[in-house]
């Protein structure tokens, strides 16, 4: 299992410009697992993502929230990285967001599968157990954002969909103003008193909870989890399965992901509206909360004793 999951890495080669969640909603998604995962749970998975290269955390060693930044982290670096395309599945947008077959791989479904593999591995060193349950904690976070599995009219996924009107703070070099982009960071955005407000910011640096329960993640995974229980998940009873989270995922990216109208080419900026950040917000959330929710079903399965 071990050759094999090498194997997807080594067919991912390709880099991808689609980015995820920020590092806020991979640490939401986190701190939202965490609140649910059995207890030896988490003391299993603090232990492996301690394992991952701190490098990439400003030699900081990672927990159970901010492991979900742990594969940004290492791409933010400009260093070649190999996992490009797993973070993603392109389905084209249809009008109707019914369900679609997957692509084959290597992508988001194939990256999930193969780090499933891994770690029902009793085998496996704990270096190789560590890199793929920090995969799958950023990749559970990538396929719940709506367009990291919605392509329309050959716009990757929203990154050629080029935007104007939000006042993005924290836009990294060579990251541009696009709808992508901007569902990366949708459910820190809305309309105030008529104009489009960034709510709060993302913690950077030593700002980063360095525990479970610290800080504005916490505190907003409190408000995200209040809004969007557990209980009002159905899907929740159903079995992992990375295919139909990607199909779901494509339903909601078809159906809410998108302005109204026709998109512009791609040398044209569409100006978003205060109505439609405030329409997209709550399915940003939504998306986040089950997105917390299904990955720490899917730990709590992994890590049974």
């Amino acid at each position: 299992m071990i050759a094999r999951f090498a194997a997807v890495v080594a067919a991912a080669l390709i880099p991808s410009a689609a980015q995820a969640w920020d590092a806020a909603g991979h640490m939401l998604v986190g701190q939202i697992a965490w609140e649910h995962a059995n207890p030896e749970v988490r003391a299993k998975v603090s232990e492996l993502v301690a394992l991952l290269d701190t490098q990439f955390n400003d030699g900081r060693p990672y927990n159970f929230v901010t492991a979900g930044c742990w594969m940004d982290d290492m791409r933010s670096l400009g260093k070649a990285y190999a996992w490009g395309r797993l973070h993603y599945v392109t389905i084209p947008w249809t009008e109707s967001g019914k369900p679609a077959p997957i692509p084959p791989p290597p992508n988001v479904v194939s990256g999930i599968e193969e780090c499933m593999h891994t770690l029902r591995n009793a085998a496996a060193p704990a270096e190789d157990r560590a890199k793929a349950v920090g995969m799958l904690i950023h990749f559970v976070g990538d396929i719940h954002q709506p367009l990291h599995t919605t392509d329309r009219n050959n716009d990757r996924g929203g990154n050629s969909y080029l935007i104007a009107g939000v006042p993005f703070s924290d836009l990294m070099e060579k990251q541009g103003a696009n709808l992508h982009t901007y569902w990366d960071k949708s459910f820190r955005f809305d309309d105030v008193d008529g104009k489009i407000a960034e709510l709060w910011q993302v913690p950077r640096g030593t700002d980063r909870p360095k525990a479970a329960g610290e800080g504005i993640i916490a505190e907003q995974a409190q408000k995200i989890m209040a809004t969007y229980p557990l209980k009002k998940f159905k899907e929740i009873a159903r079995r992992a399965d990375a295919t139909a989270w990607a199909q779901e995922s494509h339903s909601v990216g078809c159906k809410s992901a998108y302005p109204p109208d026709e998109p512009p080419d791609n040398t044209e900026a569409r100006l978003l509206t205060p109505e439609f950040v405030k329409a997209s917000r709550p399915v940003a959330e939504r998306r986040v909360a089950l997105a917390g929710y299904r990955l720490a079903q899917l730990l709590n399965e992994l890590f049974a004793k």
